[in-house]
C-alpha cells in the first residue's frame, strides 16, 4: 500500500513538473528582418498573445566585424520584454536597464577568445526599445573606455559625438518568443 501511495505521489509530482515546464516554455511566434519585413510567424498572433497577458522575450541579432581581420560574427541577444506598446500594427518592447556590455569581436585587444565584458561599473547603463519594425533605439551612459578607444582610433570629439548619436538607432533582425499559457 505504501508503495502505491509513493508511486501515486511521484506520478502527481512529475505530472505537475511537466505542466510547469510546458506552461513556461517559450515559443518563437514572429521573426522580422532588420527592415521589419516578416521572416516567419504571424504578427497579429504575437500582438493577440501580448494582449492576453503572455510573457514575451525578444531577441535581436547583430552582425559585427572584427577590425583586425575583417571577419564577421553574429552576436545574438535575448531579454525579457518589459513595458510593451502596440502602435500602428507593430509591437515595441522596452528592454529593462542593464550594465552596458561589449564584445571581443569589436574590441579584440581586450580578449582574444570570444567574450562579453562589462564596459563600466555603473549600473543601469543601457536601456532600449526594440520593435517588430527591426528598429532598436537605445540610450546608454557614456563609457570613458569606449571614448578613449575612439580617440586612439583618431576620431575627433565631434566625430565621437556623431558616432555615439548614430549608435542610438540601429536596425536588427528580431525574434519574438512568447510563453503561451
Amino acid at each position: 500500500m505504501k508503495k502505491v501511495i509513493y508511486y501515486a505521489l511521484a506520478l502527481c509530482f512529475s505530472m505537475s513538473q511537466a505542466q510547469i515546464s510546458t506552461e513556461s516554455a517559450y515559443e518563437v511566434i514572429y521573426e522580422a528582418d532588420r527592415d521589419g519585413n516578416k521572416l516567419s510567424g504571424d504578427l497579429q498572433e504575437l500582438i493577440a498573445l501580448v494582449q492576453s497577458g503572455n510573457p514575451v522575450r525578444v531577441g535581436w541579432e547583430m552582425e559585427l566585424q572584427n577590425p583586425t581581420d575583417e571577419s564577421t560574427y553574429v552576436l545574438e541577444h535575448w531579454s525579457d520584454a518589459g513595458f510593451m506598446s502596440i502602435h500602428q500594427g507593430h509591437l515595441f518592447a522596452q528592454i529593462p536597464s542593464i550594465y552596458g556590455q561589449g564584445s571581443s569581436a569589436v574590441q579584440p585587444e581586450f580578449d582574444q577568445d570570444p567574450s562579453i565584458f562589462l564596459v563600466n561599473n555603473k549600473p543601469h547603463g543601457w536601456v532600449a526599445v526594440v520593435g517588430t519594425t527591426g528598429v532598436l533605439r537605445q540610450k546608454m551612459l557614456r563609457d570613458e573606455r569606449t571614448v578613449s578607444y575612439m580617440k586612439e582610433a583618431g576620431m575627433t570629439d565631434e566625430q565621437i559625438e556623431e558616432q555615439l548619436l548614430k549608435m542610438e538607432t540601429s536596425h536588427f533582425k528580431t525574434k519574438w518568443a512568447v510563453a503561451v499559457k
